[in-house]
């Protein structure tokens, strides 16, 4: 999930353009802002993919490595007990370990449709401002007056089309990430959550085991 965080984010990056486009000024600040818009609506994608990543992948590891380390701190102390229990601790952290990744695996896919998708749109934005351009170009390498009138016309209807697609596609790029990303949080917090927890809880009553044959020891 986080190797498709950082691919988004440097696609958005070359996606946008430093120097204006060749097109009336008043065309090219639309534009700008449409594929700025889309660019914000990337970083803001890759930002939240982020942080779940974190909650989703990263907490529960932890949760589960800390729960680890108190069982392992005991075997300095009682080898013996902490051994006898080796079997026990090596079947709980297997399968935690592998339903944390099944969760990952499932929550990373969708996190890098989701990213796939918002890079397609601003890749496609892109192209039509520069495609407009393109055109623009084309109609002023004209000499025959008719002919760059026309040209032009057919220019201004398709820099009104661009424009009216552009921000339909933004709409609803905006409402299907604003629905997806939450969802991926949600089923994928609960997955990795109630693997790490139900391991902690595994491993607590490892400890219990080993208090208890400490005790017969004594």
């Amino acid at each position: 999930m986080k190797s498709a965080v950082v691919f988004i984010l440097t696609l958005f990056v070359a996606s946008g353009w430093s120097q204006p486009l060749d097109i009336p000024a008043q065309l090219d600040a639309q534009v700008r802002s449409v594929v700025d818009e889309m660019a914000d609506i990337g970083k803001s994608t890759g930002e939240a993919l982020a942080h779940q990543y974190k909650e989703i992948v990263v907490e529960p590891q932890n949760e589960l490595e800390e729960a680890l380390d108190q069982v392992e701190s005991r075997r300095q102390e009682s080898p013996e007990c902490v051994a006898a229990e080796d079997e026990e601790i090596t079947r709980i952290v297997d399968t935690a370990h592998e339903d944390l990744h099944s969760c990952g695996v499932v929550a990373a896919h969708t996190s890098a449709e989701i990213a796939s998708d918002v890079s397609a749109a601003t890749q496609q934005l892109v192209y039509g401002g520069y495609s407009l351009g393109r055109t623009y170009n084309k109609c002023n390498s004209y000499k025959n007056a008719v002919l760059k009138q026309t040209c032009m016309a057919k220019f201004y209807v398709q820099a009104t089309v661009y424009l009216v697609s552009a921000r339909s596609s933004i709409k609803t790029i905006r409402k299907s990430t604003s629905e997806r990303i939450p969802a991926v949080f949600v089923d994928g917090n609960v997955c990795t959550h109630s693997a790490s927890s139900q391991a902690v809880l595994g491993l607590q009553e490892v400890n219990t085991h080993i208090d208890a044959c400490v005790s017969r020891r004594r």
